[in-house]
């Protein structure tokens, strides 16, 4: 089994300025949850009449919420009907399901990015910051629904080759959930097993075969807070400067950077309050090239990872 695992920097190239896809795009959402990319997203639902959250009240154009309730979940699917080619038909479904997930949220980014202005494109990456390729019949974990939770917790992954039956789901070497089911061999929905706390790495196995372990899962005890992004200083950063993040819940060793330039393990915290990491001099390496004559900058997205969870995301604007 061949799979090929490619880390980026979602980089798009238009001529001139550089603009930030509006909102933060950083995690699937759903029906009961909050946050202020709810509110981003029904700003996108509410430009189109045909996906329109509400005509008026809460929710309506100018009167977004925070909250993803029935409204938005009907408006969106609605949405991913509408653009059901793109949305719909590549995970082989044919309605609409009022889940944000990956394939609805580059739709989003593409809708964005055709009707800004011109503009270098910086799509806000996920936090798995990474594609997994695969040939037919290859088993690939591609992201799960949230990356952190208690035992019992209900959580949903996302990928390829699962079998009807049959698949185990470990979390490291030492951990599994048994003869899980998939009906569309895209996704498998489990409970999060009673296992001790920590960041494991996520993966299944099959009849097919085994997937990568590139996916990753941090299993709380539900009493000791997650880490908490609170500012990050510089809030304007170049290449090669130190950046410092400010917060709480960070452990003295083996927090976990994840951002949307690269991936930093094994970073310390003397205080559990603050720690940094120094921006890479290298990081259009992988991207398009950019014209020296102009400086532009665009958001980078951090989230830290250690023992006790995930934090929220904070970014800065990198400057290049």
């Amino acid at each position: 089994m061949k799979i090929k695992i490619i880390f980026y920097l979602f980089l798009l190239t238009i001529p001139n300025t550089i603009f930030a896809v509006a909102g933060d795009f950083t995690r699937s959402l759903s029906i009961g949850m909050r946050g202020e990319d709810v509110r981003e997203l029904q700003k996108i639902l509410n430009k189109d009449s045909e996906t329109r959250v509400a005509d008026v009240g809460a929710g309506s154009p100018g009167n977004e919420t925070s909250y993803f309730g029935t409204a938005t979940k009907r408006a969106l699917i609605k949405f991913q009907e509408k653009h059901r080619a793109e949305v719909l038909a590549p995970i082989g479904l044919v309605a609409g399901t009022g889940f944000f997930g990956e394939k609805t949220r580059a739709k989003v980014v593409s809708i964005l990015n055709t009707t800004g202005t011109s503009a270098v494109v910086v799509a806000t990456p996920t936090l798995a910051s990474f594609t997994a390729t695969s040939q037919k019949g290859e088993v690939v974990v591609m992201f799960p629904s949230q990356y952190s939770g208690k035992p019992g917790t209900m959580i949903t992954i996302s990928g390829e080759g699962f079998t009807p039956t049959g698949n185990t789901i470990y979390f490291g070497d030492g951990h599994a959930v048994e003869k899980a089911s998939s009906w569309n061999g895209q996704a498998i929905t489990f409970k999060i097993p009673a296992i001790p706390k920590g960041n494991y790495s996520l993966f299944v196995k099959n009849a097919r075969g085994d997937s990568n372990k590139d996916a990753f899962f941090v299993v709380t005890d539900g009493v000791t807070p997650e880490p908490k992004i609170e500012n990050i200083n510089p809030s304007r950063a170049t290449r090669g400067a130190t950046v410092t993040i400010n917060g709480s819940g960070f452990v003295s060793y083996g927090n976990t950077l994840r951002t949307g330039i690269n991936i930093v393990e094994k970073v310390t915290s003397t205080d559990g309050t603050s720690l940094s990491f120094v921006v890479p001099l290298d990081i259009l390496s992988a991207t398009t090239s950019f014209s020296s004559a102009k400086k532009t900058s665009f958001p980078v997205w951090v989230h830290i990872v250690n023992e006790n969870g995930v934090s929220n995301g904070k970014s800065f604007e990198l400057e290049i």
